[in-house]
């Protein structure tokens, strides 16, 4: 029983320390698998706050929910026990699920020996049982231990493997990829923003990586997929005048002047946008500044209001706040990355990060050169790019030479995880009604790298 409960407290004490492994635990325990009736009060407050939308919980935060726990014991050890759980944790978070496979293993174990135990006994206790009854109760708890004992047991034979590829390739056919809505990229996508996974977008200043991540949003939301966007660049507004142009082909420039310019026919078309607009699975939060466990307050709330964002954008990736750890920017890219891979299979979303590319990364030669963007040109690129399945870099020429004629924006898929990546798709843009088309034109050689 030591064992259980010092495996009991390292689960917690995780849980208590660490958001990703909270995110873990309340995704992958259920609260009442504890033995020890103060751990069973700690997971059922734990399960509540992430039910209410807490995040990675603290001390003050059981007040509020252990009253609301269903048995008769509520007492869990109160301030100081729970501190004694959080100083306890030392474990690296990449060992925790191999930790809570433990704890499922060892709960069942439990659970079994006191069920199957009581059975035995009032078998053993009844007048009328046989040797035969007590032989097939006993062989029932031996294959229950077995079963237990086994259950961690996570390889998959050849005969599985088969019976599951084959199951796999009937349930593509139903299977829908969201697309980026830009149909000549999403042609070389084996799997366009597929749930469960990370994309990231990434480009120097000028790319337009808002406005075309603006355009996916739409696109997508279009096809009836519920889309979230966190816009900690732009407001709200900024981003329908996007959509809005767009769907009119009003330029933005007559958009943001006085609403006194527009004429009656503009003012319809608008109205007439808007309205299409309206009936859209698209939500926009344009908070300045946002922390992850806020990110995923938002989306448990939009879900409670009955949305169901499948695409989420994050713009831009790095001002999400952090919490002040000590770690240098890297690590904490790193540690960001991970709890949104965590969310994205938790929640079966697909998150797309936009990033920005530092101004290492550009460069002009003596004759106006222009360096196209690659993975290690973005500051952190490791970190990015060992989490993200997706990696789709952009690039305009026009940004720097004003004078050229065509507005060609160039996306270099630059990784994908299930496919043929170091190709690029060419598409023309028209900033002035912020519209992106796709192209046969390519973009003229001023002594760049293609």
């Amino acid at each position: 029983m030591a064992d259980g409960v010092v495996l009991e407290q390292t689960i917690l004490g995780h849980a208590l320390n660490d958001t990703s492994c909270f995110q873990l635990f309340i995704t992958e325990v259920e609260w009442d698998s504890f033995s020890a009736p103060n751990h069973k009060v700690i997971a059922f407050c734990l399960s509540r706050m992430a039910a209410s939308g807490i995040g990675c919980p603290d001390e003050d935060s059981f007040q509020l929910v252990v009253s609301q726990y269903p048995g008769e014991d509520k007492d869990y050890g109160g301030a100081e026990y729970i501190r004694s759980l959080q100083s306890a944790f030392i474990d690296p978070t990449e060992n925790y699920q191999s930790l809570i496979q433990h704890f499922k293993l060892h709960s069942a174990k439990v659970r079994i020996g006191g069920s199957r135990l009581q059975k035995l006994l009032q078998v053993c206790n009844s007048p009328k049982t046989s040797a035969s009854d007590v032989k097939e109760v006993v062989a029932s708890i031996q294959e229950d231990i077995e079963s237990a004992n086994t259950s961690g047991f996570n390889f998959k034979d050849a005969s599985q493997l088969g019976d599951e590829y084959l199951l796999s390739l009937e349930s593509r056919k139903e299977q829908s990829f969201h697309t980026t809505g830009l149909a000549d990229l999403d042609a070389h996508l084996a799997n366009g923003f597929a749930p469960k996974l990370i994309s990231v977008l990434a480009g120097f200043t000028g790319m337009a990586k808002s406005t075309v991540a603006i355009h996916m949003a739409h696109r997508i939301a279009v096809q009836g997929v519920g889309v979230a966007m966190f816009s900690m660049e732009s407001t709200s507004v900024s981003m329908m005048d996007k959509m809005v142009s767009t769907l009119t082909q009003i330029p933005l420039g007559r958009l943001k002047k006085e609403s006194a310019d527009l004429t009656d026919e503009e003012r319809e078309s608008i109205l007439v946008a808007v309205n299409d607009l309206r009936g859209l699975p698209l939500l926009i939060n344009d908070q300045a500044s946002i922390s992850m466990d806020g990110m995923l307050y938002q989306i448990q709330c939009a879900q409670r209001r009955g949305h169901d964002p499948k695409v989420v954008f994050i713009d831009l990736f790095g001002k999400l706040e952090d919490v002040d750890t000590g770690d240098n920017l890297a690590a904490r890219i790193q540690r960001e990355m991970k709890r949104v891979r965590v969310l994205a299979k938790s929640l079966d979303i697909h998150f797309v990060c936009i990033v920005q590319i530092g101004r290492q990364g550009f460069g002009r030669g003596r004759q106006g050169s222009i360096k196209r963007p690659t993975l290690i040109d973005i500051k952190n690129a490791n970190a990015y790019a060992e989490e993200a399945d997706l990696v789709l870099l952009l690039h305009r020429n026009k940004y720097y030479l004003p004078d050229l004629e065509d507005d060609i924006l160039e996306i270099d898929v630059a990784k994908q995880r299930d496919g043929e990546a170091n190709m690029k798709e060419y598409f023309e843009m028209f900033a002035d009604r912020s519209t992106i088309m796709g192209t046969d034109k390519r973009p003229h050689d001023h002594g760049g790298e293609q």
